[in-house]
């Protein structure tokens, strides 16, 4: 009986081993796809490490192992703009130096925007803020030891400002993700970051507050879709630290420093995060299915947090719903996930997968990180009774299917719908040829290189477009670089490109 049990207890033994070395080998092979693993995580026998003899928080441990694996992060671009940026005023730049940018065209040579970035994998993949490399036609990256290498962009999602870049590189420091739904108000954090260009800063905090929303990413991405519910931390950032990493006091990344409130442009005493769980969703999806599978749940509203537009809402519908925790239903969209399942106008939304919904930062921040077809369960209120409905989500287009890239037509992956153009047009513009840009995808290829609806491309890899099936025809199973020759609205003769993979 003794060696029975010896031997099933040995057997369970090696079952573990065998089990946790194939786990920590998928994860070496690939920190993207199992992103809450973590080497830099301290072990119990570490923890006095974060105490000095003094009694004080000692974080030297932790920032030995992760200051390396944030990288400073430059934007080459000639074009400027005159307009309000809304980034200028939520993580932009000092007046002077904001102003001067305004008015001088940035040459090529000359980066027109510093961020931070931060290594995810030991083969060079990296996550920033999509403004920091809005538009740029050269991004480069110098890590910590000052190597400088010349970025790829894999793609990005300015719906929650997340970019993913790719250098040529191996066995590079890199930071493994943590579960940002078990961050806690009042713990500590540490920001690293490049503040006016000051490599490697470290700056300490504590969260805040939770599933803050700032608004600046609608007026970014012009996408009511847009996802905001940031940690707020008051650890110190600045113009600069955008794109960087806030880790917690085991070295895992919980977030990505996107923005600070401030009239100034520098910091005064508030900063905010992306959580780490939606970053992780974003860039996965990217390198996953070359873009970001976003979910809809189908429904708008408010929060019922705002006790003056509960005021209005009671008075045109003669309700008397009080202000509490909840997402109050104002409209459901046709043939959505929230229609099919029987979701109405009037209903609110308390919980989702046991989630509390306390306000629209809460809500679009869990749907955001579900993919089309991910059913998920929702509890609310109506007419003072409690339902649960099981609500199946879709996207945008109304599928409950992933569709990878070789399934989405080049048009599909551009993130752009096109039109012929007009024989007036032509005539307008002195040209022969050309398809014109109908609607336009935030966060596709196209619009990260700076095109809008109403350009019209002339052509692709110097091929000419003549109708809209032209664009498929040339990059069907294209990969390589790419170049568009378009005339924008204005009249002007744009050339711009992307790497197509």
């Amino acid at each position: 009986m003794k060696k029975i049990v010896f031997y099933i207890v040995l057997s369970s033994i090696m079952s573990s081993i065998i089990t946790i070395a194939a786990y920590k080998q998928y994860a070496k092979e690939d920190p993207l796809l199992f992103p809450y693993t973590s080497k830099t995580r301290l072990t119990s026998s570490d923890s006095s490490s974060l105490v000095s003899s003094a009694g004080l928080p000692d974080f030297t441990r932790v920032v030995s192992k992760t200051i390396h694996a944030v990288v400073n992060v430059k934007n080459y671009s000639k074009k400027y703009n005159n307009q309000f940026d809304p980034f200028d005023f939520f993580f932009g730049f000092p007046d002077d130096f904001g102003n001067n940018r305004e008015k001088k065209p940035q040459k090529n040579e000359i980066p027109g925007l510093h961020g931070s970035g931060v290594i995810l994998s030991p083969d060079g993949y990296i996550v920033t803020n999509n403004h920091v490399i809005k538009d740029a036609e050269k991004i480069e990256i110098t890590l910590s030891d000052q190597r400088t290498y010349k970025a790829k962009l894999i793609g990005t999602d300015p719906s929650t400002d997340i970019a993913l870049l790719k250098i040529n590189e191996t066995n590079l420091p890199f930071i493994y993700f943590s579960d940002s739904n078990k961050v806690q108000v009042g713990e500590w954090v540490l920001a690293i970051g490049n503040p006016f260009d000051l490599n490697s800063t470290v700056t300490a905090g504590i969260i805040s507050a939770k599933n803050r929303s700032l608004g600046i990413l609608r007026g970014e991405s012009l996408s009511s879709s847009s996802i905001e519910s940031f940690f707020q931390t008051d650890a110190a950032v600045n113009p600069g630290n955008s794109g960087g990493a806030l880790i917690n006091t085991n070295g895992e990344l919980i977030g990505i420093n996107t923005a600070i409130s401030s009239a100034s442009g520098n910091f005064i005493g508030y900063s905010f995060a992306a959580p780490s769980n939606l970053v992780a969703k974003v860039i996965q999806d990217i390198k996953k299915y070359g873009t970001v599978q976003r979910a809809y749940l189908g429904v708008r509203g408010m929060d019922l947090s705002k006790t003056e537009y509960l005021k209005a809402y009671n008075k045109e519908t003669h309700q008397n719903i009080k202000s509490q925790q909840g997402f109050l239903i104002g409209e459901i969209f046709e043939k959505s996930g929230a229609s099919d399942a029987g979701l109405k106008k009037g209903d609110i939304i308390k919980s989702i997968d046991g989630k509390p919904i306390q306000n629209v930062a809460d809500l679009s921040f869990i749907v955001g990180t579900k993919h089309p077809g991910d059913k998920v369960k929702v509890n609310i209120i109506r007419n003072q009774q409690k339902i649960i409905f099981h609500v199946i989500l879709k996207d945008l287009q109304g599928r409950t299917k992933i569709r990878t890239k070789e399934e989405m037509t080049p048009s599909e992956l551009l993130g752009v719908i096109f039109e012929p153009l007009s024989q007036e047009s032509k005539k307008d513009f002195g040209i022969g040829y050309g398809i014109r840009i109908k609607e336009i995808r935030s966060g596709g290829r196209l619009s990260a290189i700076g095109l809008e609806e109403g350009d019209i491309i002339l052509s692709i890899n110097g091929v000419n477009m003549k109708k809209p099936n032209d664009v498929d025809r040339v990059l069907k199973k294209y990969s390589g670089d790419v170049t568009i020759k378009s005339i924008k609205q204005n009249g002007q003769v744009y050339i711009a490109g992307f790497e197509m993979n």
